[in-house]
């Protein structure tokens, strides 16, 4: 069974998502409306077996945060695909809801890709 937390490094606990992650989280069929942040700091993950960043900014600080879990963490595209060069998937807080649907559309792929790969 796979166990997962969603955490965000800068989230302050209980945020709700942007209208424009709510918006574009719903062209995927994700309802996002009831959906409330946690920071990273409130995780234990020396629990978990995998560590999927977005960035690799974000990598590196759970890294520092963390250093005996190095081997526990990537970022989702270099976990995905080893041959990937842009390790990172923007950020799209504050922009338009084009961002945003860009943002989810990539993830979207690479989480096709990371299913691909734990089923494989």
């Amino acid at each position: 069974m796979l166990k997962y937390i969603l955490g965000g490094i800068f989230a302050e606990d209980g945020d709700p998502a942007t209208d424009y992650a709510i918006e574009a989280a719903e062209e995927y069929g994700v309802d996002l409306k009831n959906h409330k942040a946690t920071n990273i700091r409130k995780i234990h993950l020396e629990e978990m077996d995998l560590i999927l960043c977005a960035t690799t900014s974000h990598k590196n600080m759970l890294i520092q945060m963390a250093p005996e879990l190095k081997n526990k963490i990537y970022t989702l595209k270099e976990y995905t695909n080893k041959n990937e060069t842009n390790l990172d998937i923007k950020d799209p807080w504050g922009y338009d809801i084009q961002t945003y649907r860009r943002c989810i559309a990539e993830i979207d792929n690479y989480l096709d890709k990371l299913i691909t790969l734990i089923k494989s």
